[in-house]
């Protein structure tokens, strides 16, 4: 697989510190990283016990993060594409196809299981499915930031968990979770833009996608899951 040496990479970004530490950037706070913890924070949010906080988040570990990374490894592996990161738009279309079938059967397994804030934990599955959708239909046409989107769609949800889902970890967490959530959001941006994989406007697009979208949909199906 890749390694994180940004002279493997074809960018006109400039060379020195600045360039080591938005790669590093970028693979530490990867997209694949974002549904297993947000799932486990949130079902520990509602007062899950242990064992159902592990069905969370070992359904986003295995379906959204193994799944996704297993079959970009491989393209890897056969030098279909150059990083993990894969700076080629036109190369994109088979990973997001692989996301959606693999994020369609962590909804399918979600409701197939008996566990506390299923139907919380559906929903946010199902807005994965759908932002997944929208990262893909723009993706054709444009080169949008997935991880500026991953990471600020993570903080938008934590927010929206905290401000209308009861519960008490995200309460307790208080302003951490939004002042934590917008630095590590204006970190990936700084990044993605530093290391050359996208322009200002690609970042902030995926950003404000991110920020808005999730919540608004969460909010349309605050009904459906108690909130």
């Amino acid at each position: 697989m890749s390694s994180s040496n940004p002279a493997a990479y074809q960018t006109d970004a400039p060379r020195g510190l600045g360039l080591w530490a938005a790669v590093i950037v970028s693979y530490v706070v990867s997209p694949l990283a974002f549904p297993p913890l947000v799932y486990g924070l949130v079902l520990t949010h509602v007062g899950a016990s242990w064992a159902d906080v592990a069905w969370g988040a070992g359904i986003g570990l295995v379906f959204l993060s193994v799944v996704p990374l297993a079959y970009v490894g491989g393209m890897r592996l056969q030098g279909r594409i150059k990083s993990l990161e894969i700076r080629n738009r036109s190369k994109r279309t088979e990973p997001f196809l692989v996301a959606l079938g693999a994020s369609g059967a962590a909804l399918a397994t979600v409701l197939g299981i008996d566990i506390a804030g299923r139907r919380l934990l559906a929903a946010l599955v199902a807005c994965h499915v759908l932002n997944t959708t929208l990262l893909f239909l723009i993706t054709t046409r444009w080169k949008i930031s997935v991880h500026c989107a991953s990471v600020a769609g993570a903080v938008s949800t934590l927010v929206f968990v905290q401000g209308h889902v009861p519960g008490r970890m995200l309460v307790a967490a208080g302003p951490a979770v939004l002042i934590g959530g917008v630095g590590l959001t204006g970190l990936v941006l700084w990044a993605r833009v530093r290391s050359g994989a996208h322009t200002v406007g690609q970042a902030v697009a995926g950003t404000g996608m991110g920020l808005v979208a999730p919540y608004l949909e969460l909010l349309a199906l605050s009904g459906a899951i108690g909130a």
